[in-house]
């Protein structure tokens, strides 16, 4: 199986309420509310390519992010590898958009010169919730898959914020970790942005959620991970993310990270509960346009 196989037919999808969903790619989501407040999560539209990322300190495209993205109310950053986070400052300065991460996060954004009342720096020993317009937020710590020799997290620790402007991918420090609960006119949803997890962390609050977002990259470095995701979240629909193979530019077919295994993931879902639903989302690193219709998801069961 393939996730063309459970795909929505639109580039958004809507709720009954009138929340609209938007997959940019990586682990990034666009969020927009009835009321037009937009939530970003670790928006990252420039993609750059391997080599470049392998050889050069790396910087934002301006050309693809305004491509991209529009209005942005606040951007949450769950944690600060270049794919999560490289794009967020360029974001923050052209919409004026609070960006709520870790101390790593922050001292990127302070290094960027972003004014201090756009950043909102969460604490590490404990839950922390805020509202944006109707969203509703608790970013609660959590853990980075631990995938890199030795069975350690890649690029650990935190940028300094006396970071140069530019780094290399390997200057994106991983920084503390957080996921988020994001509620909205009585949806709920929770966004893991990495493939582990702290279920001491995770409030009951998180339980029964209408989506889960699931990144399922390097999920096999995790003991159990999509089982315990799933007993510590008890989705309604579970949608995977995080398994395009991100140094690929998004205007061309996508191709999957090394040892996506979808199928073997819809089996899972489907292994621990029946009832539950596996949604995908086609990648879209370019605002919809008038003629892109969203629709009520009918995820694929």
């Amino acid at each position: 199986m393939k996730p063309a196989d459970v795909q929505h037919p639109t580039s958004t999808f809507v709720t009954d309420r009138g929340l609209s969903v938007r997959w940019l790619g990586t682990a990034g989501f666009e969020l927009i509310a009835p009321d037009g407040t937009t939530l970003l999560i670790d928006p990252y539209l420039t993609r750059v390519g391997l080599w470049d990322y392998l050889t050069k300190p790396i910087a934002p495209s301006v050309e693809k992010i305004n491509a991209g993205i529009g209005r942005a109310d606040a951007i949450l950053v769950g944690h600060s590898h270049f794919d999560h986070v490289m794009d967020v400052p360029v974001i923050a300065r052209q919409s004026g958009a609070r960006v709520i991460g870790s101390v790593s996060t922050a001292n990127l954004m302070q290094a960027q010169s972003l004014p201090a009342h756009q950043i909102v720096q969460l604490d590490k020993h404990r839950r922390t919730t805020l509202e944006v317009g109707p969203f509703r937020i608790t970013a609660i710590p959590s853990l980075h898959s631990p995938f890199a020799l030795g069975k350690k997290v890649p690029y650990a620790g935190d940028i300094p914020c006396t970071c140069d402007i530019h780094l290399r991918g390997s200057g994106y420090r991983c920084g503390d970790v957080f996921s988020f609960l994001i509620e909205v006119d009585g949806f709920r949803m929770y966004h893991l942005g990495s493939a582990n997890l702290a279920e001491d962390q995770i409030p009951v609050e998180a339980r029964d959620v209408d989506l889960l977002l699931m990144c399922i990259a390097a999920r096999f470095a995790t003991p159990k991970f999509v089982t315990r995701a799933l007993a510590a979240t008890t989705p309604r629909t579970v949608l995977p993310m995080h398994y395009d193979f991100m140094w690929r530019s998004a205007d061309k077919p996508m191709r999957l990270l090394p040892r996506t295994d979808f199928g073997r993931l819809v089996d899972e879902v489907q292994g621990f509960s029946r009832g539950m639903s596996v949604l995908t989302l086609p990648l879209t690193a370019r605002r919809p346009t008038p003629h892109d219709h969203p629709a009520t998801p009918s995820p694929a069961r």
